[in-house]
């Protein structure tokens, strides 16, 4: 009997794909939110990182009469909590707007979109708090978290993450008053496992977004790159995007902040110091800024009729400055007392010697109230040692338009500056890591 030809069999397998589409950092929009009552310089700085990486952010509560505590040394700050529950209510139903939240002014960006929502998304969660290393406001809660084997394991309400709805149900889970801690309010959630697990609620306890810097400043460094500097964490080895100075750390953020966001780079130095300049020499004279120029004689110095004739023959118009002078050194009282009176003619708006026994501390306070008495703009301190070789100084320091400037004096073949760079614990002259470079003129 033939056997039978084989019989070929075609399977066709058809893969039915139900989960949900996904979305590229570019797809999706990313809402910076943040609380500010008033422009500090924190805030300046604070906006000015958002700008440099193509963000913006809503700023809420701002000229508002600031009712949440003084929270840089006490709990308080339900007011944030307050104002921001207000703005999420527009977003409350839209399930694919993220929403990143931080503290302004004390936080600095270093990335933009992009990278925040492609860290946002490893977490698979739909919200996310920063972490650190302390249990605040309340230590007694610290028995209540989740273990966490290797990271941060506390909440920290300084900047988080998620999708509107979550955040709007978590900031109308429960009342706060102004006066409550926001942070507590926040770790009650979080430690409410069914309110935890309703939400997706996680901690960054490895600073992939947040990294705050309180008990952790010893965690992360600078990592100079082309074109920008970084903070890498490296005990867990990530680039967190959020720089937070909680607590006690604002000076550490202040020195950071020197050279994150782009403020200065190996390439081209401080580029923050070249921008917002002002061109004085634009305006009309009537329109420059007040000065007080305050000059200080505290020391016997030699050359001092050279230098007072250089203060003399500063370009900047006399009109829009105020001379005051004091003088505690005998054998310098006659001429200085003669050049005094030789200005009284010279169109200042006004000319005046302090007391010669009044001393050197009260004099110089002293300076600040005549300042402010005057109307000034800015005042000028200039000690008796100092001279002016370029006419123009006072002229090209204004441009520069900085809130404070102050000279930096070096000797050569010496550690030794007028600069230090950081205060210590207990508020005294520190030397910051960078002060060599400095010092030597490596970095500027």
């Amino acid at each position: 009997m033939a056997s039978l030809p084989p019989v070929l069999f075609s399977v066709i397998i058809v893969l039915v794909c139900t989960c949900q589409p996904s979305y590229s950092s570019t797809d999706r929009d990313l809402l910076v939110l943040t609380v500010a009552t008033s422009e500090t310089d924190g805030f300046v700085r604070y906006i000015r990182s958002l700008h440099i990486y193509n963000l913006d952010a809503e700023v809420l509560g701002m000229n508002q009469e600031w009712e949440g505590g003084d929270i840089a040394n006490d709990v308080g700050g339900g007011q944030k909590i307050n104002i921001l529950k207000q703005e999420l209510e527009k977003y409350k139903d839209d399930k694919n707007k993220v929403i990143i939240f931080t503290d302004s002014y004390d936080v600095i960006f270093t990335s933009g979109k992009a990278v925040i929502l492609d860290n946002f998304d490893t977490f698979d969660a739909r919200v996310v708090f920063g972490a650190e290393d302390y249990c605040w406001p309340n230590k007694d809660l610290a028995s209540q978290y989740p273990r966490v084997s290797f990271g941060y394991k506390y909440l920290n309400s300084g900047g988080f993450i998620g999708y509107a709805p979550e955040l709007y149900k978590i900031v109308t889970s429960h009342d706060i008053t102004n006066q409550d801690d926001d942070q507590l309010y926040y770790t009650e959630v979080y430690l409410d496992k069914q309110l935890r697990e309703k939400y997706s609620i996680k901690l960054d306890t490895q600073a992939k977004i947040f990294q705050n810097l309180n008990g952790q400043f010893a965690d992360v460094s600078m990592k100079i790159g082309e074109g920008d500097v970084q903070i890498v964490n490296t005990v867990y080895q990530t680039t967190p995007v959020v720089i937070h100075g909680n607590g006690p750390t604002k000076v550490l953020l202040n020195s950071l902040g020197n050279y994150l966001a782009k403020s200065w780079t190996p390439e081209d130095g401080c580029l923050a110091c070249i921008e917002d300049k002002k061109d004085i020499g634009a305006l009309n004279k009537k329109d420059y800024p007040v000065v007080l120029l305050a000059v200080f004689i505290e020391k016997p110095v030699p050359f001092l009729e050279e230098m007072l004739e250089k203060v003399a023959n500063l370009s900047y118009p006399k009109q829009r400055m105020d001379l005051l002078v004091h003088n505690q050194i005998e054998l310098h009282k006659e001429l200085v007392s003669k050049w005094v009176e030789a200005q009284e003619s010279a169109g200042y708006r006004s000319v005046q010697q302090q007391p010669y026994d009044l001393k050197e501390w009260h004099a110089r306070n002293n300076a600040v109230d005549v300042c402010l008495k005057n109307d000034c703009d800015v005042l000028f301190s200039v000690d008796g040692e100092v001279h002016f070789d370029n006419p123009d100084t006072l002229t090209l320091l204004l441009k520069h338009n900085r809130p404070v400037l102050a000279a930096m004096m070096t000797r050569d073949g010496q550690a030794w500056s007028t600069f230090w760079g950081a205060v210590n614990d207990e508020g005294f002259y520190a030397r910051s890591n960078d002060y060599m470079d400095i010092s030597n003129n490596n970095r500027r």
